[in-house]
């Protein structure tokens, strides 16, 4: 595969590498091998926020797809650096178990006042007194922070509900926004982008959510592919208020499209004589 003007991709995980049971889709580990063999540097840019970095790698490796820890780039790691950013504030966690532990530094003993409430995908842990005792910090004046907004992911026995939609009723509750740290906020993909030294125009984000990752990929700049396997639907893209810069079947043909933008950038090279930067959206 030839390079292009592409100098790292921004991989959404679910849906778009790994299927509801956590099985390759047919031609993401080849893709993805494909794409390191040209000189692209890759992200895996997720919002799965019930299990930690090395449990999502594990699942990449088990699918046969090539990875490495630091190529993991999950709401909790940018959570990490984002609570240190702010001074280590005090937080109250609904977080999994195996997330608590990574963030147990942070965490408040029970029944202390909390300065950031963080919420994430606590699956059948969301309780109505957790909710509550959440709400309660909020109203005393702790800020609310969600690891991710999204609405719904694909469980192996169908829909389920996301973090965004237990983040929304403490928000309504509380009369108060929730900071966000996974896609469509930018907070996640820019981190991703400084750890390669890429900016934005530079980078692709593929994803199978019009709203998390081609929004998430539009906010920083990046060019945007939406593959039409996971959670996409033509409704959604239909209703979705921001456009992919492309839309393809799977991440299989994600090599050959990349092969057909370097050969563009080549042509345009030759024809003017110097590199041609290209705008993200073209």
């Amino acid at each position: 595969m030839p390079r292009c003007d592409i100098q790292a991709a921004l991989l959404d995980i679910q849906g778009t590498l790994l299927d509801s049971k956590n099985v390759a889709v047919p031609g993401a580990p080849e893709a993805v091998a494909a794409i390191k063999a040209s000189g692209v540097r890759v992200r895996y840019v997720t919002n799965i926020d019930s299990v930690g970095p090395r449990t999502i790698l594990q699942r990449l490796c088990a699918a046969g797809i090539p990875s490495e820890e630091h190529e993991v780039f999950s709401p909790v790691v940018a959570l990490r650096r984002y609570l240190v950013r702010r001074g280590s504030p005090r937080c109250m966690f609904l977080l999994p178990a195996e997330l608590e532990d990574l963030l147990g530094d942070f965490s408040v003993s029970p029944g202390a006042r909390a300065d950031i409430v963080v919420v994430g995908d606590m699956r059948r842990d969301f309780t109505y007194e957790a909710l509550n005792a959440a709400l309660r910090q909020l109203l005393a004046g702790a800020e609310l922070v969600a690891l991710n907004k999204g609405r719904y992911y694909l469980a192996p026995d169908g829909p389920v509900l996301d973090t965004g939609a237990f983040a929304a009723a403490l928000e309504h509750a509380a009369d108060r926004t929730a900071y966000v740290i996974g896609k469509p906020s930018t907070e996640l993909l820019r981190l991703a982008l400084q750890d390669m030294s890429v900016e934005g125009a530079a980078a692709v984000m593929v994803g199978d959510d019009a709203a998390a990752d081609v929004g998430g990929g539009h906010a920083v700049g990046a060019r945007t592919v939406l593959v039409r396997t996971g959670k996409f639907s033509d409704e959604a893209l239909a209703r979705a208020d921001v456009r992919p810069d492309i839309v393809l079947d799977s991440i299989a043909q994600l090599p050959d499209t990349m092969c057909e933008w370097a050969r563009r950038a080549g042509e345009q090279t030759l024809s003017t004589g110097r590199p041609v930067r290209r705008d993200a959206r073209e």
